[in-house]
């Protein structure tokens, strides 16, 4: 637990990968795990692991080719002139990234982005800024590939697609709705302004090689369609995200574009520790017992799918926010409900610790990310700050959400 905890307090700015193998190696060292259990845990995990290598190299090269560039700059256009209409084009992009590269790539490579823009038209920055990253979270839970802990879901329940979106797709949705007019009525006066961009000419420069950039988006449709059918099949999302990023990068080297500089600059080694290390720690919290009994204690009241999607939910965001979506989404999982609240309980802590995050900066790696960006340009975000905005629209965003959950296990 004391590495969970410097997890979430980072004492003297420790990184969180070097906490989570600390813990991990020294639930090794008194045995609270025996290397077998450590070396099941990992191999066990395989999936997601290649999912996270595949998503931050597919990120890569699509940043690499400009992608994301174009896609601020076609947001700005699709606003014309409108400051409040390139806060809903902003939510439209985020919605798509999100849906189909995750959360992740939306909060970090669009923020920087939707930055440049807005600062170019001199408009305030914040809201848009805020847009990004909640968005990230909001539109997480839409598919499997969506958000790394819903792969963690699915490779649990062996979901299929049909399953998934019969009872997420419409929560989804519905969230992604709300968020957006909530955005709408609390920034409705900084983004009531005006603005004028030649987007073409804004294109043109911020695209490098329109080949590269076609032959991406290409790409991008493919591995949309490879993860759907993935999904709709059962078959795992870690070999298709590797797939889609050795097929993106054949057509950079095919253009002579391939900038293997830009694509180390999206690859985390550190991730790859960092989330080694929480499942060996997890697997020791397991085996002391302790998961079993927060998971039956959660589920004591209940009898039916309808508050076992209630518990996991509010498990979920708040374990979220304590520990991050991450282990709290691990910890929850390795513990076991009856047979009968399993499907709804694991899909509660799914919504929960997508939406979570957005209460607080905490809650997710990529929205911590998301607070470093945005202050190491100039934007003074303050926790408090993130708390109001949080506050003010996370509590309605969960409770439609596990209104829409429920209603789709009624009989």
């Amino acid at each position: 637990m004391l590495a969970l905890a410097a997890i979430l307090i980072r004492p003297r700015r420790l990184p969180e990968a070097a906490a989570a193998a600390v813990g991990g190696a020294l639930m090794l060292a008194v045995r609270a795990v025996s290397p077998a259990q450590a070396l099941g845990a990992l191999l066990g995990e395989w999936n997601l692991f290649l999912f996270f290598t595949g998503l931050m190299l597919v990120s890569g090269l699509a940043d690499a080719a400009g992608f994301f560039e174009a896609a601020g700059v076609l947001a700005a256009a699709v606003a014309r002139g409108s400051g409040r209409g390139l806060l809903l084009a902003v939510f439209a992009a985020g919605a798509l990234i999100t849906t189909f590269l995750s959360n992740d790539a939306t909060a970090l490579i669009l923020t920087p982005v939707v930055y440049a823009v807005v600062t170019r038209l001199r408009l305030p920055p914040l809201p848009y800024l805020f847009a990004t990253t909640f968005i990230a979270d909001t539109a997480s839970m839409t598919l499997p590939v969506s958000n790394p802990i819903n792969v963690l879901v699915d490779d649990r329940l062996h979901l299929s697609l049909g399953v998934y979106a019969g009872h997420l797709l419409g929560a989804s949705l519905a969230v992604v709705a709300l968020n957006a007019l909530a955005f709408v009525l609390v920034f409705r006066r900084p983004t009531a302004v005006r603005f004028h961009l030649e987007w073409r000419a804004a294109l043109a420069a911020a695209v490098r090689d329109r080949r590269l950039l076609r032959l991406t988006c290409a790409g991008l449709a493919v591995l949309a369609v490879g993860y759907l059918l993935a999904s709709a099949m059962g078959l795992p999302l870690g070999p298709v995200a590797v797939a889609g990023a050795l097929l993106l990068a054949a057509m950079a080297v095919a253009v002579r574009r391939l900038d293997l500089r830009a694509v180390r600059e999206h690859f985390s080694l550190s991730l790859l520790v960092y989330v080694a290390g929480l499942l060996v720690l997890v697997r020791g919290v397991e085996a002391a017992g302790l998961t079993g009994a927060l998971v039956e204690r959660l589920t004591a009241p209940v009898t039916g799918p309808v508050g076992a999607v209630g518990a996991g939910l509010v498990g979920g965001a708040v374990l979220a926010n304590l520990l991050n979506n991450v282990p709290a989404t691990l910890v929850l999982l390795s513990g076991a409900p009856a047979a009968h609240l399993r499907l709804p309980f694991a899909l509660g802590v799914l919504a929960g610790a997508d939406l979570g995050p957005n209460l607080t900066p905490v809650g997710s790696l990529s929205t911590m990310l998301w607070l470093v960006i945005v202050r190491r340009r100039g934007q003074q975000v303050s926790t408090l700050d993130y708390l109001r905005l949080g506050a003010t629209i996370t509590p309605g965003l969960l409770l439609a959400a596990g209104l829409a959950l429920a209603a789709s296990f009624r009989p």
